[in-house]
């Protein structure tokens, strides 16, 4: 492990979504269904945009580097990088003839470094973890996709705020769970490459389901950037997504996180810090304040 590389490559991932996802919100904005709802017709009408695929192919030269970050470093510790994308988004967003940052965005960046920093410095260097067997990722990862099915059918009907939020936060869940997966199936080529990889179902699992959550993530961010209240998605999608990350890095991984009463409370307000700077920087109305 040595996250003297890993954390490098893990900011460099967040940097590379943080472009990538002021694009495809403006170009999901641009693609709404009828009454500027979110529709399958919608999303596969963006599919062949290119500048759409543009965004989604740097969604995946993110994932790549996040890949090596995970392949380095614990999830623990990769994972919580994510909310970077934030900072990244708004000064991308302002060199692309968005908004400029006003003193309150710089309030919101301070919310989220200085939530990750705190939370980084508690954590420390972790031990490395343990895969566990097959089936118990199996169980997981079935696990996972049947919650995050479960809560996206009961926001059906519902306001577009509140599918927004669902929408965003099971993404988070999914995306979460997604990093959990790659260390396992890095774990797996480093010990016994590619055929381990392909060909034994301690490889073949994690692979199953990265495809599975990972298809699940990316549609479901995109319909909730089609509701468009991208103040209460985005900040739902990156407080479930670092908290799955680290809650199954602990769970499934075993990776060591120093836990007590006082440093759970600290946990917590880091938590609360990062989401309320990432309601701040997400906010779509604060374009429109002085």
């Amino acid at each position: 492990m040595s996250l003297a590389v890993a954390v490098p490559f893990g900011v460099g991932s967040a940097v590379v979504y943080g472009a990538s996802i002021v694009v495809q919100h403006r170009m999901a904005q641009a693609h709404v269904g009828d009454e500027g709802e979110a529709s399958a017709s919608a999303l596969l009408q963006m599919a062949r945009n290119p500048v759409w695929l543009m965004a989604i192919g740097g969604d995946l030269v993110g994932f790549l580097l996040q890949i090596v970050a995970l392949s380095l470093g614990s999830v623990v510790v990769i994972q919580p990088l994510v909310v970077l994308m934030l900072p990244v988004a708004l000064v991308v967003s302002a060199l692309t003839g968005g908004h400029h940052p006003r003193r309150a965005d710089y309030l919101g960046v301070l919310g989220v470094l200085g939530g990750l920093a705190v939370f980084l410095a508690l954590i420390g260097r972790p031990a490395a973890g343990h895969v566990p067997r097959p089936h118990v990722i199996g169980m997981a990862v079935l696990a996972v996709l049947v919650l995050g099915a479960g809560l996206v059918l009961t926001v059906i009907g519902r306001g577009r705020v509140c599918r927004g939020v669902m929408y965003g936060a099971v993404a988070g869940l999914y995306f979460g769970t997604l990093a959990v997966l790659v260390d396992a199936a890095s774990d797996r080529f480093s010990k016994a490459g590619l055929h381990g990889l392909l060909a034994t179902p301690r490889g073949f699992v994690p692979l199953i389901g990265i495809v599975l959550v990972g298809a699940g993530g990316i549609v479901l961010t995109q319909l909730s950037f089609q509701v468009g209240a991208l103040g209460a998605t985005l900040p739902a999608n990156l407080a479930t997504d670092p908290l799955t990350g680290v809650l199954l890095g602990v769970l499934l991984l075993r990776e060591n996180v120093p836990i007590s009463a006082w440093r759970a409370v600290v946990y917590a307000l880091c938590l609360v810090a990062v989401v309320a700077g990432a309601i701040r920087l997400a906010d779509p109305e604060h374009e429109r304040r002085g």
